[in-house]
């Protein structure tokens, strides 16, 4: 009964939908527009590169490279195992929801465990380093420097969270894992070939996710009339970039406007949650725990944030 219920329910708010496209099919282009050229401008160039070098590092062995030789900090910092220094090195340049993307492939390819995973993706929630100082330093805020605390504010409150939470039951179930023998590595071009096609599928996902939660803002904003505060939270709850776009416009002071962009980035938007669900899901890797992070580093980034302004700006 409950399970009809639901979904009586859902059929009766996507006709509402449907209806409200149509009726609003101006602003609906509107959004969509503007979701296709924040995906041109910003997201596909800067991921879909670090997505294809990532998975041909990941085809020939980087991730055992890399954990061999600078992969120590890891279990000294985070009691994680040195495998993981993969994900850290790859979001920290990348951006997210690559550490969502990769964390669950290495879960799948038996690297690390799900509980490995799943307290990796609490603190590898990084921001594209080139979207904060380019595009909100430049576009949004027009103060360089405000952009690279942003960027020092949002990194910092991420490692803080690794160490808080930090467990050494990780390290130690990690260590009883048995060694998976290595395969082999197919030819250059066909593992360019395989990462290319991977990397355009997941960029077009990031497209198609960005899009539909614009829509949905929109929607809701032509059908509730709202506050000007609450239709700012509310679009940086939903879509990141929207939120941080509308920041950008408001008549507050700088302070403010890079204490809003930063807890806008520092969450995510359900936008980048649902980017991060779409990857996890299928190795069935709790999103509780990464929702319950992202909270929390609203709360250390904005307090890192309010310490370090009157020093540096």
């Amino acid at each position: 009964m409950k399970k009809r219920n639901s979904s009586v329910l859902l059929i009766c708010l996507l006709v509402i939908i449907s209806i409200s496209l149509i009726l609003y099919s101006e602003k609906v282009i509107e959004s969509v527009g503007f979701s296709i050229s924040i995906w041109k401008d910003n997201l596909f160039p800067s991921l879909f590169p670090f997505f294809v070098v990532s998975n041909l590092l990941i085809e020939y062995n980087f991730i055992d490279i890399l954990g061999k030789h600078f992969g120590k900090i890891m279990p000294k910092l985070f009691y994680l195992p040195e495998e993981t220094s993969f994900i850290l090195f790859i979001s920290l340049i990348s951006g997210f929801p690559s550490s969502a993307k990769y964390t669950s492939r290495l879960v799948h390819e038996k690297k690390i465990s799900k509980e490995v995973g799943e307290h990796l993706l609490t603190f590898t929630h990084f921001a594209n380093p080139l979207f904060i100082i380019s595009f909100i330093g430049s576009n949004i805020l027009h103060n360089k420097k405000l952009s690279f605390l942003i960027l020092f504010c949002h990194i910092t409150s991420n490692l803080l969270i690794g160490i808080i939470t930090r467990d050494k039951k990780d390290l130690k179930s990690e260590t009883k894992k048995q060694k998976h023998a290595k395969k082999e590595t197919l030819p250059f071009g066909s593992a360019l070939s395989k990462s290319i096609m991977d990397s355009l599928n997941t960029t077009f996902l990031l497209l198609g996710v960005v899009t539909c939660f614009l829509v949905i803002t929109t929607l809701i904003e032509c059908l509730i009339p709202l506050d000007e505060s609450i239709k700012l939270f509310l679009s940086g709850i939903l879509e990141m970039t929207q939120g941080i776009k509308l920041t950008g416009s408001l008549n507050i002071s700088l302070f403010f406007k890079g204490l809003l962009t930063l807890s806008f980035i520092s969450f995510g938007g359900f936008s980048i949650h649902m980017q991060v669900l779409s990857f996890i899901t299928e190795e069935k890797i709790r999103y509780f725990p990464y929702l319950i992070s992202r909270i929390f580093q609203v709360l250390i980034a904005g307090i890192l944030y309010s310490v370090l302004y009157m020093t540096f700006i």
